[in-house]
């Protein structure tokens, strides 16, 4: 349990709200009943909007539910939907499992390997069915067989949404069913170290036991892959508390039978030691039941994982790019932010060679596509065009 001073009287509440949410989800975990009288001080409007932003209202309304918080609320409304919440995330569990295990056996018949990704394996970790919410699911497969999976998603009924781009096919059918069938780890536009690391990713894998093509990671190796993975987004536009709680769930299971000497190396290679260790042991502290004092950078890494969401912010993503074109630390030039203008207009090389294979192979074509690119953004994402551009514009630190 942390304890932790207020900064200011401005920021006490939204504060507030963010530590009574990382208490609440401390107590489901860890199997405790939420104490009344820190109830009756709860803004359960204002945790509600925090939980819905870190995709964590089903596991929270679980811990409210267990203190039996919703009895006498008069906020009927949301008591309904904190329930249609935790509800929703159950129901579409269910529905992910069962619609994965039919794209499974359609690879075991087709002699397609296929490995499970995240989610789908850290949800079995946790303690209760869809507390691990998820937006979809992510399998691993053999990439030689891409266009076979792919006809077989649209034979029964998916759109496929996005295929051939990146590393990772979309597919998407109603009501909730979304999957993204990996064809590698790691693409492209991702870091060279963890394209190389994984690019024989199958050797290091291990052969289910009831499936054939079935396969998964050692458990260390899965672990470095969870990593790696919340670096990316943390490097990115950011990545919320979920990153950090499927640490700790995981390291509570796993933790003390991994071979850590293995681990740290294979972190240094794909340097990521020190997100590692910071993450880490942050998670430690925030989702145990005892009390710790927040050294200052901890804190500050705290806040960064609340303010960031589940899938991070355009604001992260656009300062933490601009740094990169400027890393000296002083304020941010004009010709920095023209730059970053530039290459948002311009791609570079990987971004055809994933997104546009055409344009790739034929440079004549880049043009017509660029103009295509700009007007198809501005009908379709005008307005967060427009945002992103201010958030350029005011960036100067």
């Amino acid at each position: 349990m942390i304890v932790n001073d207020w900064k200011t009287a401005d920021a006490e509440k939204q504060n507030r709200s963010e530590y009574d949410l990382l208490y609440l989800i401390n107590c489901v975990i860890n199997d405790v009943v939420p104490q009344q009288q820190r109830m009756e001080q709860m803004d359960l409007r204002a945790i509600y909007k925090a939980a819905r932003f870190h995709t964590l209202a089903a596991i929270t309304c679980m811990a409210l539910e267990s203190a039996d918080a919703f009895r006498g609320c008069t906020d009927t409304e949301l008591v309904r939907k904190w329930k249609e919440c935790k509800e929703k995330a159950i129901r579409k569990t269910l529905l992910l499992d069962a619609e994965r295990q039919n794209i499974c056996s359609f690879m075991e018949q087709e002699h397609i390997w296929y490995m499970p990704l995240k989610g789908v394996v850290l949800k079995e970790f946790y303690p209760k069915l869809g507390m691990r919410q998820m937006a979809d699911n992510d399998i691993l497969f053999d990439s030689t067989f891409q266009n076979e999976v792919c006809q077989w998603m649209v034979h029964h009924g998916y759109k496929a949404v996005s295929v051939g781009k990146g590393n990772h096919d979309v597919y998407e059918k109603k009501p909730v069913y979304n999957f993204e069938m990996h064809t590698s780890l790691y693409g492209k536009g991702h870091d060279k170290n963890w394209v190389s690391y994984y690019q024989d990713v199958k050797e290091r894998l291990i052969q289910d036991k009831e499936n054939k093509y079935e396969y998964h990671f050692t458990d260390e190796d899965f672990y470095i892959y969870i990593i790696t993975h919340a670096y990316k987004h943390y490097n990115g536009s950011g990545t919320g508390i979920r990153s950090l709680l499927d640490i700790a769930v995981y390291l509570r299971k796993k933790g003390a039978s991994l071979d850590w000497e293995y681990i740290f190396g294979e972190l240094k290679k794909l340097h990521v030691a020190e997100f590692e260790e910071n993450s880490r042991n942050l998670a430690e502290k925030v989702f145990s039941m005892d009390q710790y004092y927040l050294t200052e950078d901890e804190t500050g890494l705290l806040d960064y994982f609340l303010g960031a969401g589940t899938y991070g912010t355009m604001q992260n993503r656009v300062e933490k790019k601009i740094r990169e074109y400027q890393p000296e630390g002083n304020l941010i030039k004009g010709v920095t932010k023209r730059r970053y203008i530039l290459e948002r207009l311009f791609p570079d090389e990987s971004f055809y060679q994933d997104y546009v294979p055409f344009a790739y192979r034929h440079r004549w074509f880049r043009p017509f596509y660029l103009v295509y690119r700009v007007i198809r953004g501005v009908v379709r994402n005008g307005k967060m065009i427009v945002r992103e551009l201010r958030m350029v514009i005011k960036t100067d630190k």
